[in-house]
Parts: structure tokens; C-alpha cells; sequence
């Protein structure tokens, strides 16, 4: 079970997902079980693909932003939902659709990890040339090469300036140490069998 891909989360609000394989279905239920009973607004639409934290990453200053992965797992119209119904008015969003392109990244959590509010690491070839100009628009972005992105650099844990991924990645590592962060390397070498590594583990819950 992927921990990150059971929903997205705004204040008390959890939007859950909606796997768009039959085989990851049973999930669901155990998810939106957790969240209730422990006092989160359960959201959900059964009709629209959407894959949790997974295909959904708040970036931004005040997490005013909402990158989502569409194309490969989550439907564009998770897009107009996801914004309505996470809405908020004291503190607004922006809901931004990424596509992605390559089948190796599925999700957008496997090539896009924001680091703080201006900044986020990407393999610039798992979105399309479209994408990749909109992004560059709201956020630096720093690329990580594609042996890198492979070992799921991009699939990191961000903890005010440490960052907690697969070990191995020692040119993205150096890119983080150019910025001022601290790279801190986990063996997740079983996991990355299943297809994920550190952020598949983990969801914010803020």
C-alpha cells in the first residue's frame, strides 16, 4: 500500500482516491475509513481517476498551488473537481494540470518534488514540452538527470531543508547542496521494486 497515494489533503478536507485500476479498488475503503475516524471531511468521486498525493503536490508560498498529474493514472477532470470541492476561502488555491508523458513516471510524484515555495526538483522528459514551459512559470525548477530520476530522486521527502531520499542520487544530492539543502540518503532499495520510494511512503497532512 502506497501511503501517499490515499488522498490529497487540505485543512480538515481529504479528497480520496479513486484508482483507476480495479486491482488497487479495496483500498479505498480503508482509506476513507482512517481519515473519518480521525475527524477529516471525506471527499471523493467515484466517476473521475484520481490518485491521491500521488498525482497531487502543493507547491507555492502558503501551498497556494496545486500541481496534478494527469494523462497516466488521474482524468483531467479530477482538475475542476479537486479545486471546487477543496476550496477554501481564507485561503485560496490554484489548481495547475501537468501531463506527463512518460510511461516509467506515472505518477507526478515520481518527477516532480516541490522543495519549498519557489523551488522543485523535475526529470524535465516525463512531461510534455507545453507543461514543462507552464511549470516554469510559477516555479524554479531544478532537473535531475534521467539515471538519477530512475532511482526516483524526484520521489523524496522534504523536511524543512532536509531531504530525505533513495540512496545513490549523488548528482541530484549536489544540486540540492548548491541550493541549501541536506540531502539525506535512506536505502529503499526493496521498495523501488514496487515502483515508488520515500514520498510513496509518506502523506502530508496540513
Amino acid at each position: 500500500m502506497f501511503t501517499a497515494n490515499a488522498a490529497v489533503v487540505r485543512g480538515n478536507k481529504a479528497y480520496i482516491a479513486n484508482f483507476f485500476y480495479p486491482e488497487r479498488k479495496s483500498e479505498e475503503y480503508f482509506f476513507r475509513h482512517w481519515f473519518q475516524e480521525n475527524g477529516f471531511e471525506v471527499i471523493t468521486d467515484s466517476e473521475i481517476p484520481f490518485e491521491g498525493a500521488g498525482d497531487a503536490l502543493w507547491a507555492g508560498e502558503g501551498r497556494s498551488k496545486l500541481f496534478v498529474g494527469i494523462g497516466t493514472r488521474t482524468d483531467v477532470r479530477a482538475l475542476t473537481t479537486i479545486g471546487s470541492r477543496l476550496a477554501d476561502e481564507k485561503a485560496p488555491f490554484k489548481v495547475h494540470g501537468v501531463r506527463l508523458v512518460d510511461p516509467r513516471f506515472y505518477h507526478i510524484d515520481t518527477c516532480f518534488c516541490p522543495l519549498d515555495g519557489k523551488m522543485a526538483l523535475y526529470f524535465p522528459a516525463a512531461f510534455d514540452a507545453i507543461t514543462r514551459h507552464n511549470m516554469s512559470n510559477e516555479v524554479e525548477l531544478l532537473p535531475v538527470d534521467e539515471i538519477d530520476a530512475t532511482r526516483f530522486a524526484c520521489n523524496s521527502i522534504v523536511v524543512g531543508k532536509s531531504v530525505i531520499m533513495h540512496e545513490g542520487s549523488e548528482r541530484t544530492a549536489r544540486l540540492l547542496e548548491k541550493v541549501g539543502y541536506k540531502p539525506v540518503f535512506v536505502n529503499m532499495s526493496e521498495f523501488i521494486k514496487a515502483g515508488g520510494s520515500a514520498k510513496c511512503c509518506s502523506l502530508e497532512l496540513a
